[in-house]
């Protein structure tokens, strides 16, 4: 087949962007949500909600389960209950505040001082109704600037609990945890930590649950025989979790390249072949993973690419 054929038609284009959309509830997720929603309810009748932090690796799922939980709280047409936030990189206390107003729907976000916008995040806050703020991305607070900058943003926070009085999930990768360490004060107001942990086939339990998982995945495969497909097969689900590391973005990206493969190649069912192509065209992910906050203990000494090969032969 040269390149020119390799072209999905209308059919297999809509099939495949269905099948990317598709959300898999797994155990660490309903978790998650289940946390959020507790401490959202709880919170709209305490006196001082405080702080919940979720924290996670690059690729874990923190931002879907955002999405989802925003999703069903927030209706369209209506003033936001839960509101969204994304922290952008080399971000200020004034950024933040922006960032804030903008989510808010304020056209004139960025302008005003720092004193002005505070009191208009107040105002739109408690005028339209927010229930809860949730700020994805918060590493940015911590990873870039002086320590002076990141005293600044942890106390004008500490304060912005105090003055909206509304719960306030914090939510990025593991070095989240450095902002409360910056400002001590900060912590007194944590009152819970979600982490969002790699998928693991290291013990009988675990696996468990990663097989099942791509067992309600592969139902929603975009092909004629889902039930021939490599996703029944243990060593081909270990070969594609090791290779991205356990990182739920990671792993479905293999496996939505695969099957938009297998599509193409007007194939009844996924292959193996595919998700191996699709991992050496798209890469294992090669960053470690596992620090301290997330996950203790280390990995196998094996490299991605010498792990990869090693199942290849099993499954051949």
């Amino acid at each position: 087949m040269n390149e020119f054929e390799r072209r999905l038609t209308a059919k297999q284009a809509v099939k495949i962007a269905a099948f990317r959309d598709r959300r898999i509830a797994h155990d660490a997720f309903q978790g998650a949500l289940t946390k959020i929603a507790n401490f959202h309810q709880s919170g709209r009748h305490a006196a001082r909600p405080g702080i919940l932090t979720m924290v996670g690796e690059t690729g874990a799922g923190k931002t879907s389960i955002i999405e989802d939980y925003c999703k069903l709280h927030n209706k369209e047409g209506k003033f936001k209950k839960v509101l969204f936030i994304i922290v952008p990189e080399n971000c200020t206390v004034k950024n933040l505040a922006a960032s804030m107003l903008m989510a808010l729907g304020d056209l004139s976000s960025v302008k005003g001082t720092r004193q002005d916008m505070e009191l208009r995040i107040k105002d739109y806050i408690d005028r339209t109704g927010v229930e809860m703020l949730i700020f994805d991305e918060f590493q940015h607070l911590t990873n870039r600037g002086s320590a002076k900058r990141q005293y600044d943003a942890a106390d004008w926070l500490k304060t912005q609990v105090e003055i909206l009085r509304k719960p306030i999930v914090f939510a990025g990768l593991p070095e989240v945890h450095n902002i409360f360490a910056v400002n001590p004060q900060l912590e007194t107001r944590r009152n819970g930590k979600i982490g969002i942990l790699p998928f693991d086939v290291e013990t009988d339990e675990s696996r468990k649950s990663v097989f099942l998982f791509f067992h309600m995945l592969n139902k929603h495969l975009p092909l004629p025989k889902p039930e021939l497909s490599a996703l029944n097969d243990p060593k081909a689900i270990k070969y594609v979790v090791t290779e991205n590391k356990g990182l739920l973005g990671y792993m479905m990206r293999t496996v939505h390249h695969a099957a938009e493969m297998a599509l193409i190649e007007g194939e009844d069912t996924l292959h193996f072949r595919h998700l191996h192509s699709a991992v050496q065209e798209l890469g294992g992910v090669e960053f470690e993973v596992g620090q301290a906050t997330i996950r203790p203990g280390r990995r196998s000494s094996l490299t991605g690419q010498s792990r990869g090969k090693d199942i290849y032969r099993d499954i051949l």
